[in-house]
């Protein structure tokens, strides 16, 4: 498989008043066409500000690279985004119908397209504001709004943070899906037991670097790098008596 983008020695900052703080790096990192990676680690790890980069959309979060190369293969418009809070992604004062004609105006692309998600037209006006839907309900409007653009790439960062784990359920299963149509995922997270059935590699970030990286799920089976053996002992396990 062909790579889609290329970092190395990569490094990320952001400006303060007198200062440029870095977030991220050194670090390499790259992705193929069709892939699943799964990145994976703590709050504050740099996961974001990585992907942010990645986008093409870190400068208005006022990080610049620092240092190293961040090759890319492909058209940042051939990536889409899937952020971590639908409510504040969608505007409120615009309707279902009007955040979704914004990405694409074709009306059967989009009817098709909410079909693809789940959504179908006997289920949602495309009349109704975002407080009108429910959680699971606007997450699948920002789905479809990434999907309208025909994507090779999907970075979804934290998408199903805000959800009960019934609707993460949900969501998992549909991106498992959009996934065999042969769009690559970019899976940011710090769940790691969403990964597990979903991604084929992770990487474990923390404090801006890289601590460990591989295929799954041998990566979380036969755990060496203690770091990442402490990320999955933290993770609940049920006990059944």
């Amino acid at each position: 498989m062909k790579k889609i983008f290329d970092a190395s020695r990569l490094e990320i900052a952001y400006r303060s008043k007198n200062a440029a703080k870095k977030a991220v790096g050194p670090l390499d990192f790259d992705m193929r066409e069709g892939e699943c990676v799964g990145l994976i680690g703590e709050s504050g790890a740099g996961k974001s500000t990585l992907a942010l980069e990645i986008l093409g959309l870190l400068g208005w979060k006022s990080g610049f690279r620092a240092a190293g190369r961040l090759d890319l293969f492909m058209n940042r418009d051939e990536m889409a985004y899937i952020p971590q809070d639908p409510q504040a992604a969608l505007d409120p004062l615009c309707s279902i119908g009007g955040h979704l004609r914004e990405v694409a105006k074709d009306a059967a692309l989009i009817a098709k397209t909410l079909e693809q998600v789940r959504l179908p037209l006997d289920k949602i006006s495309l009349r109704s504001y975002p407080h009108e839907l429910s959680g699971g309900m606007k997450q699948r409007v920002l789905i479809a709004m990434a999907l309208l653009r025909r994507p090779k790439l999907i970075v979804a960062d934290e998408p199903t943070s805000s959800l009960d784990v019934t609707l993460q359920a949900d969501i998992m299963d549909l991106f498992r899906n959009i996934h065999a149509s042969g769009i690559a995922f970019l899976f940011v997270t710090h769940q790691l037991s969403l990964t597990r059935d979903f991604c084929r590699r992770a990487v474990i970030m923390k404090s801006g670097l890289i601590e460990d990286q591989g295929p799954l799920p041998d990566l979380f089976l036969n755990p060496v790098n203690p770091y990442t053996r402490m990320l999955i002992d933290s993770v609940p396990k049920l006990c059944m008596k």
